[in-house]
């Protein structure tokens, strides 16, 4: 039972067959760094939504199931783009539209950079409707160059939508004002997600990285349907773990050093290091959902052009 949960875990589950499933596909042979991990929809049998737990979470990722991924270009070029549509077909933002939170304690998180691939994706902040994206930086398509023999990053990752770390606020911690961007989510499954992938994910705490004197959040999460979700609450109950510690030694690890290949320094980290609790964790999402607010509300000066829906709505 064990085995044939973990291997489910590299799906985007559905609890209905009307709802697309994000599935992963390698092609035969020689392939590029994202070609094996674009978004194909397909049906899931109804069957398999009893696996999803209570009635509030098959509810919550109903509503994550309304929207599906379509791809434009090929992988490792500049064309290259993830747009989100919804249930009515139209093309929306991921960070603005998809909803942070399904349920009490459930946080929605959108991968953008499949575990063990260099390519560097992101939620484009500044394009219309925010489609994903690989980094370019100097004309060229960025490539994460530090391994540390995992053949790229070593975890998931992505963001949590409806969210925005403010550059004009230091943080009364760290004493930095915001990195200008959603806040980032590690995935701390065992397989590869597929670019674009929607998913319910439990908080366990986070680690405030400082890059190039901004605050840099990473959120430390756990899909709710991941076997080892249920007994999961804080980073410490993860630790605690067999491969607990010694995975998030390299998370911390990989973004001490991730950027030196590239002749920058190496980032430093409030807290000397630590990780900090879920409770810690929940304030930080409360404050970055309000500065997200306050953006598209008009409330903050939108000096470096975002793209914001025109008419969105904000209750």
């Amino acid at each position: 039972v064990i085995i044939f949960s973990l291997l489910l875990s590299c799906f985007t589950l559905s609890p209905a067959s009307a709802f697309p499933l994000t599935v992963l596909y390698k092609p035969r042979g020689s392939f590029s760094s994202l070609a094996h991990l674009l978004p194909l929809s397909l049906p899931l049998p109804t069957m398999l939504s009893s696996r999803l737990g209570s009635r509030a979470l098959r509810a919550g990722l109903r509503s994550l199931s309304t929207f599906k991924t379509t791809v434009q270009g090929k992988p490792d070029t500049t064309e290259f783009s993830v747009f989100f549509v919804d249930k009515e077909g139209k093309k929306v933002s991921p960070w603005h539209v998809i909803p942070m939170q399904t349920g009490k304690g459930v946080y929605t998180y959108i991968n953008e950079i499949p575990k063990n691939t260099k390519a560097k994706m992101e939620v484009s902040t500044k394009v219309e409707l925010n489609p994903i994206k690989q980094d370019i930086k100097n004309g060229k398509l960025r490539y994460f160059t530090y391994d540390m023999g995992t053949n790229g990053i070593p975890f998931n990752y992505g963001l949590m939508p409806q969210t925005f770390e403010d550059p004009n606020e230091a943080h009364k911690d760290t004493g930095l004002k915001g990195d200008a961007d959603p806040i980032d989510i590690v995935e701390l499954g065992l397989l590869p997600l597929p670019v674009g992938g929607l998913y319910q994910v439990k908080v366990l705490g986070v680690l405030a990285m400082l890059d190039e004197g901004e605050t840099d959040w990473k959120l430390i999460c756990i899909r709710t349907d991941d076997p080892r979700a249920k007994n999961l609450d804080t980073v410490a109950d993860f630790q605690r773990l067999p491969e607990g510690e010694r995975t998030l030694s390299m998370i911390r690890h990989w973004f001490q050093y991730y950027k030196t290949t590239d002749g920058k320094p190496e980032n430093k980290f409030a807290f000397d290091g630590k990780y900090k609790d879920r409770d810690y964790a929940l304030q930080v999402i409360e404050d970055v959902h309000h500065h997200w607010r306050k953006l598209v509300k008009g409330e903050l000066a939108n000096k470096k052009g975002f793209w914001l829906p025109p008419d969105m709505p904000i209750f």
